[in-house]
């Protein structure tokens, strides 16, 4: 059970047992190689390069990476530790980020942003039977018609948790040329923005899914029928404007509770309606709008809209712009961004509202994303 370390001005030469002597890339790392226990602390920057799982933990000894946002373990100043199949922020170059290069097992990721891959998801299976994957406080951003996290063959048992997804196609794709029955799967806490399905099931069953806002295209679709008997479970979810909110193949594949539906075309097909299922009006907190238009300008927050400092999209040429934003921000840098939005990077992250619970106190969250 080994602590290693990858950042920005590493090198694969070095060990990486510690953060003076940290890896330059994600593989150089895995190919140390890295053992079941071990915890892999990735500093904040941008890693293009597809990693490939080589190596399954155990049972209570999974191998775990984290992308450090804090810098608590790493650089101590922190920022987006994000994986990227693009080596020009427009266009995909790698198929994939993460992808399976086996059957591997017990593998745990916290804390990354993977994007822009050129074809295949950003994270993969593979095609290999992969079990006990643990996925938490990831953003995935798909391009393309490709999806955002495939999980197929007989995998078992992945947990998705806590994720932000948003894409052009699915979110998640669970999927197999014949029938898995009681895969295990579970979709908890999670956001769908996608332009397709937030998620898609073909032939697999037993799959749990709750406490997910699904603003996607469309929300839960079974494709391909799983075995009679086998259910997905969706409970505790909002589904919001969606074009069909859950589909099933036939009667009885979903079975839903205590969801709520709002304008949707379609909230169910093939999909009894839940006893305690609402209709309700979804009433979204908007102090984060009214905070970043109207704090002073030294105190204006970052939105969930504005582009990030590696967009390719910033300072690009336009036609008789708009002289602010919609903060009131005047142009930043050579040209006017498109959008409502101009990129600052003065603006401050929300990160005086995080609680003690994420493990640093208060005051150095605060300190970190500049809010002191």
């Amino acid at each position: 059970m080994t602590t290693r370390y990858v950042g920005i001005g590493g090198n694969d030469a070095n060990s990486g047992l510690t953060w003076a002597l940290r890896k330059l890339t994600l593989n150089g790392v895995e190919d140390t190689p890295v053992a079941a226990g071990d915890t892999v602390y990735v500093g904040p920057g941008t890693y293009r390069e597809l990693l490939t799982v080589d190596v399954s933990g155990t049972a209570g000894n999974p191998i775990t990476y984290i992308g450090d946002y804090l810098g608590t373990n790493t650089d101590g100043i922190g920022g987006i530790v994000r994986i990227t199949g693009s080596d020009n922020d427009q266009t995909g170059t790698r198929a994939n980020v993460i992808v399976a290069g086996g059957a591997r097992n017990y593998r745990t990721f916290t804390g990354f942003v993977l994007d822009i891959q050129a074809a295949g998801a950003l994270m993969t299976a593979n095609g290999n039977a992969c079990t006990n994957w643990i996925v938490q406080q990831c953003i995935f951003a798909s391009s393309g018609s490709q999806n955002c996290l495939t999980i197929n063959s007989t995998s078992s048992s992945w947990t998705i948790q806590n994720c932000l997804f948003y894409g052009t196609n699915n979110s998640i794709s669970f999927s197999h040329t014949s029938v898995v029955d009681n895969s295990g799967h579970l979709v908890s806490n999670c956001i769908f923005l996608s332009g397709n399905w937030g998620v898609q099931i073909t032939r697999v069953g037993g799959i749990t899914v709750k406490n997910c806002m699904f603003l996607s295209r469309s929300g839960l679709q079974v494709v391909t029928a799983i075995t009679v008997g086998q259910t997905i479970t969706v409970n505790n979810c909002l589904f919001l404007n969606e074009n069909v909110a859950l589909s099933g193949t036939v009667s009885g594949e979903i079975i839903e509770n205590y969801n709520n539906f709002i304008g949707n075309a379609t909230d169910r097909t093939n999909t009894a309606t839940g006893a305690n299922s609402l209709a309700y009006a979804i009433s979204l907190d908007t102090r984060w709008f009214f905070n970043a238009i109207y704090s002073s300008q030294a105190a204006k927050l970052i939105m969930p809209f504005d582009l990030a400092s590696y967009s390719q999209l910033l300072d690009v040429a336009g036609t008789s712009p708009s002289t602010t934003d919609l903060r009131g921000t005047a142009v930043q840098g050579a040209q006017r961004e498109w959008g409502a939005l101009e990129y600052d990077s003065t603006l401050k992250a929300m990160g005086g509202f995080i609680k003690t619970a994420s493990g640093l106190p208060l005051t150095n969250i605060k300190t970190i994303n500049g809010l002191a």
